[in-house]
C-alpha cells in the first residue's frame, strides 16, 4: 500500500532535506514538518504506513520529539527500517522520548507499549543483531544505525549533587529524569 502525502510548500533541492516527524503544532525551525493531523504540518503523511513517500537515501536528517513512543510496538521496527532507508548514509535521526522510569512514559494513554529504553536502540544495529543471533522473524531488520543516548536533564532533586551521585541516580532511581534523547546515525 502506497503512502500518499500532501505537500503544502515546495522543498528546494539546494537545501538539506530535514524532516520533523510527528511535528504536531510545534514545528522545529529549519525542518519540514510532517504530521497526519496537525494543520501546521508542511506535509500531511501517515507515518504508520509504509513505504514512506521519500526515495532511498534522500533525507539528510530526521527529528522526532515525543513521536516514536506513539508508534505501536508491532510496527516500530518497520518505522526504523523506513527511516534508515530514506536517510542518506551518515544521516542523523534525533529522537526524544519519555524516560521509561518517568510517569511521562505511562501517563499518556496514546503511548504504545513497550516504552523505549536506551537498550531498545541496540536492536537497530546490524552488527549487534548478528552477534546476538537476532536475525530471524521479527528481528530480520534491514536498518543499521549506531546510537548514542542520554538523559535530557537531571531532576532538581539531584541537579546539585556531584557527578557520581547524579549518574547513580539516573541509573537506579525513578523520576531522576523525565526524557531521554537518542541520536541514530545511519551506518554506511
Amino acid at each position: 500500500m502506497s503512502n500518499k502525502s500532501k505537500i503544502k510548500k515546495p522543498i528546494t533541492e539546494s537545501q538539506p532535506l530535514r524532516l520533523n516527524f510527528g511535528c504536531g503544532q510545534v514545528k522545529v525551525e529549519g525542518y519540514t514538518g510532517v504530521d497526519l493531523y496537525a494543520a501546521e504540518a508542511d506535509i500531511k503523511c501517515d507515518l504508520f504506513k509504509y513505504p514512506l513517500p521519500w526515495k532511498d537515501n534522500e533525507v539528510d536528517e530526521i527529528f522526532a520529539s515525543h513521536f516514536v513512543e506513539h508508534i505501536p510496538g508491532a510496527i516500530r521496527w518497520n518505522f526504523f527500517d523506513e527511516c534508515c532507508r530514506i536517510l542518506k548514509p551518515g544521516g542523523l535521526m534525533k529522537i526524544i522520548v519519555p524516560n521509561f522510569k518517568s510517569e511521562r512514559a505511562y501517563g499518556d494513554c496514546t503511548h504504545a507499549w513497550p516504552p523505549l529504553t536506551a537498550f531498545s536502540f541496540y536492536y537497530l544495529n546490524k552488527g549487534w543483531r548478528e552477534a546476538n543471533k537476532l536475525t530471524h522473524g521479527p528481528y530480520a531488520l534491514k536498518c543499521d544505525f549506531d546510537h548514542q543516548c542520554g538523559p535530557t536533564g537531571v531532576s532538581p532533586a539531584f541537579s546539585n549533587r556531584n557527578h557520581e551521585s547524579q549518574v547513580y541516580a539516573l541509573t537506579h532511581y525513578w523520576e531522576s529524569y523525565q526524557d531521554m534523547w537518542c541520536n541514530l546515525t545511519k551506518r554506511i
